[in-house]
């Protein structure tokens, strides 16, 4: 087993997007460029949104006002369906393996999730890859910190702050997954074990 994966680890922290669920930033640029919007690519990024993305995954606005103002910025015309097959053409799957080996992990440590996401995305994909096969989220995950839910989004101190707080963690004992650079240097800080994931990495070797 990977040297980072001793003895005394006791939690796994998983990020989603990038990490577990693969992601293609392109796919939806080209998407929204098909239904004659240009600009979409300023705002969407692998580790952290800006303007009305970012502020959909703080859970500042709900889903019905995200797709209102995203229909501005693209048409009128457009409908909400249209919208939201652009928007979920960044998510390009969460290969079984992973979610096999989450569940293997399981058995022996326990498992959160820290993610930037918003709550369109997280109950599409809760939909489509964990409430299935006889499965739930909790036979995967202890707990899910998500930043549409509390507020904040990665690398600001505070999720990290709130997840600690809530799960008792102690960070040496943790090893966190994550694909964004600044999210790992504040772990890092914190003391928690970390591995630096490339976008959409098989990183199952790290529990060989």
């Amino acid at each position: 087993m990977n040297q980072m994966l001793n003895s005394h680890i006791t939690t796994i922290i998983f990020d989603f997007g990038g990490v577990l669920l693969n992601l293609d930033k392109q796919k939806c640029i080209e998407a929204f460029q098909q239904l004659g919007c240009d600009t979409i690519g300023e705002l969407i990024d692998n580790y952290k949104q800006k303007g009305l993305f970012l502020m959909f995954e703080e859970g500042k606005i709900s889903n019905d006002e995200f797709f209102a103002e995203l229909k501005k910025m693209v048409g009128p015309n457009i409908t909400n369906t249209q919208l939201m097959n652009a928007y979920i053409s960044f998510l390009t799957g969460l290969p079984q393996k992973k979610l096999d080996l989450i569940l293997e992990l399981h058995k022996k440590y326990k498992i959160l999730m820290l993610s930037n996401i918003n709550q369109f995305i997280f109950e599409y994909c809760l939909k489509k890859y964990f409430d299935v096969n006889g499965h739930t989220l909790s036979d995967y995950f202890d707990k899910t910190y998500l930043s549409y839910q509390l507020g904040v989004c990665k690398p600001d101190r505070k999720i990290y702050d709130m997840m600690i707080a809530d799960s008792h963690l102690i960070p040496d004992q943790c090893f966190y997954i994550d694909d964004g650079a600044a999210n790992i240097e504040v772990a890092k800080q914190y003391g928690f074990n970390c591995y630096q994931a490339k976008i959409n990495e098989d990183f199952t070797h790290l529990f060989i």
